[in-house]
């Protein structure tokens, strides 16, 4: 009988310890400090909408999001992808992950919901303004990125803000995508940061 209550209570140690690692592990893993990086460039003319100039933009994040705001200033939104397909580096897409969007037309946000959960993916989508990009006052949009775990006391996870940068390709100091917190861009084109114009930080 010792040796069964000696057995019962080694196990049960053994359970503690890794019941206290797991949930040291998960502790480490902070949802609300999710790091993100973009830029914004032209995106491909609309023929049903000759008059307004799209503007692409290319998000990718470290840790898997469940929606993202973006906040358009300067100019406001005309028209927006309604449904937006997370792809990886060479084009084909993401099959498990897609996003809703919404937004008041014309206004300053558009507004997804959905799931990234492949974090080797670009979120890419499009909206549409009526100044073309380059011209002043050019726009910046912030972004805001939410998880939403679904237990515990947090069920909502918000990171951000992250600046997308002035367009690309457009002359002048400012027109480099910036520095994302946590996820500094590297100095020459890679997959990950898909921008065949980006040379460097901005000076």
């Amino acid at each position: 009988m010792i040796g069964v209550a000696l057995a019962v209570l080694v196990a049960g140690t053994f359970a503690l310890i890794s019941s206290l690692g797991t949930q040291s592990s998960r502790a480490d893993v902070n949802l609300n400090q999710t790091g993100c990086k973009g830029f914004i460039q032209a995106g491909e003319p609309d023929p049903v909408n000759p008059d307004l100039y799209p503007v692409q933009y290319r998000i990718r994040c470290d840790q898997a999001i469940s929606g993202y705001s973006l906040f358009v200033s300067a100019h406001q939104v005309q028209v927006m992808d309604t449904e937006v397909f997370p792809q990886y580096a060479d084009g084909s897409p993401v099959a498990a992950d897609s996003f809703s969007c919404n937004g008041d037309l014309p206004g300053n946000a558009v507004n997804c919901v959905g799931k990234y959960s492949e974090t080797q993916g670009i979120i890419t989508g499009t909206f549409e303004i009526d100044q073309p990009l380059c011209k002043p006052a050019r726009i910046e949009p912030i972004l805001t990125v939410v998880k939403t775990p679904g237990t515990g006391s947090n069920p909502v996870a918000i990171s951000g803000p992250f600046s997308l940068g002035q367009p690309a390709g457009c002359k002048g100091k400012k027109n480099k995508p910036r520095t994302m917190p946590l996820m500094p861009r590297p100095t020459v084109d890679t997959p990950e940061t898909g921008d065949p114009t980006y040379t460097g930080p901005a000076s």
